[in-house]
């Protein structure tokens, strides 16, 4: 499942570099306004230029953790958790203990 939307820090960026675009702004200002350093703005502003606003999305965004756990694993340890603890995952224990044995379960 990808992510489509961007961060509100990404969409700053847009909008920023956008008025880079228009010539209201220089590089050097929009770094100021977004708060990175005038290389980084050079970065951004080819990034952007050569991309669009598409270009300056986290390129890591919408994939999978490399240090989650299979599917598989999960159902298994919540059917477990289930069992023994109770059908209502909300009412009788928290998001903590649910953590605390998973981890035990993981070792």
């Amino acid at each position: 499942m990808r992510r489509i939307e961007m961060s509100q820090r990404e969409l700053r960026r847009v909008e920023v570099l956008a008025r880079v675009k228009s010539k209201e702004l220089k590089v050097r200002d929009a770094a100021s306004l977004v708060r990175v350093s005038y290389r980084q703005a050079k970065r951004l502003w080819k990034r952007y230029r050569e991309q669009g606003a598409k270009g300056l999305r986290h390129r890591s965004a919408g994939r999978a953790s490399p240090r989650a756990k299979p599917v598989r694993f999960r159902r298994r340890v919540l059917q477990l958790v289930r069992e023994k603890y109770g059908e209502g995952e909300g009412e009788r224990f928290g998001p903590t203990l649910r953590r605390n044995i998973w981890r035990a379960r993981t070792g």
